[in-house]
């Protein structure tokens, strides 16, 4: 299994002297940090994902297995030019190991160069972007958007950066776990892929904001996700106050790209909405898209991907970004759907026996969920 890196890779710019041999995850860091142009790259920087590392060329693309299945987030992290030969690699290493390769949320070139590779290949969902030059809330489609910040504003609510990298301070991170056990309290499931962790440990470049109100509660915690070298932040924990002020995590998101921009941060993404803009009435349709569509307007139990892409929406993103899916045609589809909206506390059976009921009735009684299609 390709999990060290090999150390006199041609073109490689990393420092990965013999002598200064780190562990995967820092190899794959110092990688992503250098290449690292996806807001998905830093998503994967955890303890729970194994990485693969190109040997003719420098690059990585971090995993996850399931089941014969190789799981993968976002674009390989390689120089542009060579991005086709990692793939290769990537293919290579699969087919040797017996794995069924599974791309989510890759961007359109990606997709594009997976399909001519034999991958099938739909989309996924779509990304929220805020470019920060150009972004404002003015308009009236933001208009409930920009009363509640102002209205929090005028109430005393304030942000606060963290960083941990600089100094730890244990009794804010054991205010922000108290707030973050109230938060899943209430939850049934957490998303694998959309919803990471804290890493106070080991931050990665992580930005970390925190709001109180005029009585120093603590109503929100956020994580950023650096990308484009820092010119780029991808949202990535969003904890809020469940008996909190209305609004607080709108409030939040806005104040906390806006200190940002300041910064000289240019574009902020609110990350992506799952199985959002799947178009079912195209005449090519096939079975994966109708599921996935049916998913996305039929589930709510474990995530709710129609209420997350609603959020999002309220910002009024600048840009859309379409992300897509690429998978080997030999994963069945009810396994495929499993794997894509998987979720931490993959153990519960509720969860399973939901989405098997579902699955089931969605096959055996496909005119109920046409009926509901166009409602929509």
């Amino acid at each position: 299994m390709n999990l060290s890196f090999p150390i006199h890779v041609r073109g490689c710019e990393i420092d990965m002297s013999e002598n200064s041999r780190p562990d995967a995850l820092t190899q794959a860091y110092r990688i992503i940090r250098r290449y690292g142009d996806d807001s998905q790259h830093c998503l994967c920087l955890n303890n729970e994902n194994r990485f693969f590392f190109g040997t003719k060329v420098c690059g990585v693309i971090p995993y996850t297995l399931s089941r014969g299945k190789i799981m993968s987030q976002g674009d390989p992290a390689c120089r542009q030019e060579n991005i086709d030969q990692l793939l290769d690699e990537y293919l290579d290493f699969c087919g040797q190991n017996g794995y069924r390769p599974v791309f989510n949320s890759v961007s359109a070139s990606i997709a594009g160069l997976l399909r001519q590779k034999g991958i099938r290949v739909l989309k996924y969902g779509e990304e929220a972007i805020l470019d920060l030059e150009n972004y404002s809330l003015s308009g009236g489609k933001k208009g409930a958007l920009r009363r509640n910040t102002a209205k929090l504003n005028r109430a005393g609510v304030t942000l606060e950066e963290y960083r941990p990298e600089e100094t730890r301070d244990i009794p804010l991170e054991r205010e922000i776990a108290a707030l973050e056990e109230q938060w899943f309290a209430g939850k049934k499931l957490k998303l694998t892929y959309s919803i990471g962790d804290l890493h106070f440990e080991e931050p990665y470049g992580r930005r970390y904001f925190i709001t109180r109100d005029s009585e120093s509660n603590l109503q929100t915690v956020l994580s950023f996700l650096p990308y484009r070298k820092g010119k780029g932040y991808c949202v990535d924990v969003m904890y809020r106050r469940p008996d909190g002020l209305t609004g607080a995590m709108e409030h939040a998101i806005i104040s906390a790209a806006m200190k940002m921009k300041e910064d000289g941060v240019e574009e902020v993404s609110l990350n992506i909405a799952p199985l959002a803009g799947i178009d079912v009435a195209k005449p090519d349709t096939n079975w994966v898209e109708r599921l996935m569509y049916a998913i996305y307007q039929n589930m709510d139990f474990g995530y709710d991907f129609k209420n997350l892409y609603r959020f999002k929406s309220k910002f009024g993103p600048t840009t859309w970004k379409m992300r897509y899916l690429a998978y080997d045609h030999r994963i069945p589809l009810v396994n495929l759907a499993l794997s894509i909206t998987n979720t931490k506390g993959v153990r519960n059976l509720r969860f399973y026996l939901r989405y098997a009921r579902f699955f089931v009735s969605l096959f055996l009684y496909p005119e109920r969920f046409r009926e509901r299609q166009n409602k929509h």
